[in-house]
């Protein structure tokens, strides 16, 4: 396994915002004796007492090296005694991790906080060592790291919530990611500090990244070695419960790691931290255990998920709901009608682990921009609410039609003329969208339907604003944090890197990438892992859509497509707009009009009749449909 840990580091503290600390935060400073054990260890040929004697000197020091020597060191014949036992046994370079470790928890020890109960984070902080410990372990990860990072991803907490009294007490009453509303709030989060600090001090760099990135579950999608490394324990160890309540979708993380992780199970760990902490207080059974409440959120979670999935012929508002028609990872999508006009409707439930009141809230006011766009090319919102159990819902109209990814699947790659007329829709609905501030963030041919509308065949609608982010008209909130959100094969390289940075330009990569699709067929890029895909996304070129398939393809469109597929957004399309005027100036855009979008749905319909599955030949690059 190879990975860039110090690449890692240097780029993520260099693109840090600059620090506005003010004067009353005073960050740690190296104690004189772990200044002077440091200059000793770079001398050659140093003994462990020489070096073990500035330590000594200082007994708070020495005691809490010693608890955490034996702690990461669990298994050992017998229990280390002495500095100089631990030198021997860890080396140098490993020990002075250690000692700068014990110096930072030393150092924010006697801090007070108002928000935070001492003795119970000081508990807290030792649950999540241990579990990173245990879970490195069972994964064959750096069990040396995964603990010390337990020890630190946190360690400036108490620190800043006195320095920030009434900020974080407002941020702990929202359910957002607390590094999140960090961010937000003020610019940077207690991740990147506490980075930042290890870095100045010389910390090894896989430690740093494991701190920097324990709240960062995304991150690991992304990359299969971070995947099998200690950041994953450090992950692990973030989102368990704790009082401070830092990651409400927590649970929620652990499930993912569970099924990421092949020999991770978080029950099984929770009980060996749980068995641990028993025979150091000899007081189990007088408290709720780690894997009872963990198995507390399992039954809440089951009986959530039981909630979410509602009956057929229940009524929510003025729907009836029929069938279930779709799921996603957001929510489930129902045919429903309404209960007056008798209209049929389409009804997305949203699972309501997904939401709590913060986030309702942004997501409530996305549906209510969302109702606003009027665009013939967008579906239409009806109308939304919150049922008995908690559950948002809203209604939109209900599509009898093909979404393009099963269009290709069935019928194969499109014909430019028909490509062009599909992709002027998609710019229509997103022209209107851009201009509100809704960015879509995930396009793909699966959010994107044709059917026939008001008379009107191959009237395209662009589906499922759940994901949109709303840009702000004031930009210095527009760079507000977000998780990588998308599906991979269409998304921009700057949606994979710098995720807070999309814009519309984005939205234009996404639509190029399915242009791509329904000319030849095939993804922009492929691979069989995720992380290699977006690898490619943010570095490679994409071969043309001419050379993917090895016959020609209207110039005047490749070009346009691969255009949108630029890595640098400025080199993009500079709207929905001017991407629909380069379209329309093709000499492909009209060959494709009403009356060959009414003889193809009138044969699709034919074919459908007699169970068909693709039309004569449409699988055969050179006998598109509609040419």
């Amino acid at each position: 396994m190879s990975v860039d840990w110090s690449g890692i580091v240097r780029e993520a503290l260099q693109t840090r915002p600059p620090l506005d600390l003010p004067r009353r935060l005073k960050l740690p400073v190296l104690p004189q004796s772990v200044v002077e054990f440091t200059a000793i260890s770079e001398k050659p040929d140093v003994g462990p007492q020489e070096l073990a004697a500035p330590i000594e000197a200082d007994s708070a020091l020495t005691s809490e090296l010693l608890r955490q020597v034996n702690s990461v060191g669990t298994g050992l014949r017998q229990r280390v005694s002495s500095v100089a036992q631990a030198i021997n046994l860890f080396g140098p370079r490993r020990t002075k991790t250690l000692v700068w470790t014990c110096a930072l928890q030393t150092a924010t020890a006697g801090i007070r906080s108002q928000l935070i109960n001492a003795t119970q984070f000081q508990k807290e902080n030792r649950m999540r060592a241990i579990f990173a410990r245990e879970t490195a372990k069972e994964t064959a990860m750096d069990v040396e790291t995964a603990y010390t990072a337990g020890l630190l991803q946190d360690f400036l907490l108490p620190l800043l919530t006195d320095a920030f009294h009434k900020e974080y007490e407002r941020l702990f009453q929202q359910d957002r990611d607390l590094v999140e509303k960090e961010r937000e709030n003020f610019g940077w989060d207690h991740a990147q500090l506490a980075a930042g600090l290890m870095f100045d001090w010389g910390f090894p760099d896989e430690l740093i990244a494991a701190v920097l990135l324990h709240h960062s579950p995304d991150r690991i999608t992304m990359d299969e070695n971070l995947r099998h490394s200690s950041v994953s324990a450090s992950i692990a160890a973030a989102a368990l419960p704790e009082s401070l309540v830092q990651s409400p979708q927590g649970f929620e993380t652990l499930l993912f790691l569970q099924d990421t992780l092949s020999d991770f199970r978080f029950l099984e760990v929770a009980n060996l931290v749980d068995e641990e902490f028993a025979g150091v207080t000899g007081q189990r059974g007088q408290e709720t255990t780690l894997c009872e409440r963990l198995g507390n959120l399992a039954i809440e979670h089951l009986e959530q998920r039981r909630i979410d999935r509602v009956h057929r012929h229940r009524q929510l508002g003025n729907y009836t709901l029929e069938d279930q028609i779709g799921e996603g990872g957001m929510g489930i999508v129902y045919r429903a009608r309404h209960c007056m006009l008798k209209r049929p409707a389409s009804i997305k439930l949203l699972h309501s682990m997904k939401l709590g009141p913060d986030s309702l809230a942004r997501f409530e006011s996305e549906v209510q921009l969302t109702c606003q766009l009027t665009s013939p090319n967008t579906v239409a919102v009806y109308d939304y609410g919150v049922t008995s159990e908690g559950l948002f819902y809203y209604a939109m109209e209900y599509l009898d039609g093909i979404n393009l990814g099963h269009l290709i699947q069935d019928y194969g790659p499109q014909a430019p003329g028909r490509v062009i007329h599909i992709l002027q829709q998609a710019c229509s609905s997103l022209a209107e969208a851009h201009a509100t501030g809704l960015i879509h963030r995930d396009l793909k041919p699966d959010n994107m339907m044709l059917c026939c509308r008001g008379g009107i065949p191959d009237m395209l609608k662009v589906l499922d604003f759940g994901l949109a982010r709303v840009i702000s008209s004031h930009p210095e909130r527009d760079h507000i944090p977000i998780g990588i959100s998308g599906t991979p094969l269409y998304m921009a390289p700057e949606a994979i890197t710098s995720p807070q940075s999309i814009d519309a330009q984005s939205d234009l990569y996404s639509i190029g990438a399915a242009a791509y699709f329904l000319l030849t067929g095939l993804p922009v890029f492929d691979g069989e892992t995720v992380s290699e895909i977006l690898r490619q996304h943010i570095s490679a070129d994409p071969e043309s859509p001419s050379q993917r398939l090895g016959i020609a393809i209207d110039a005047e469109l490749e070009a346009i497509v691969m255009q949108c597929l630029a890595k640098n957004p400025d080199d993009r399309p500079k709207s929905a707009q001017e991407l629909s005027r380069m379209l329309n100036r093709c000499g492909a855009a009209k060959s494709w009009g009403s009356e060959e979008a009414a003889d193809w749905w009138v044969r699709r319909e034919a074919f459908m009749q007699t169970n068909a599955p693709t039309l004569p030949g449409a699988l055969e690059p050179t006998r598109m449909i509609g040419v």
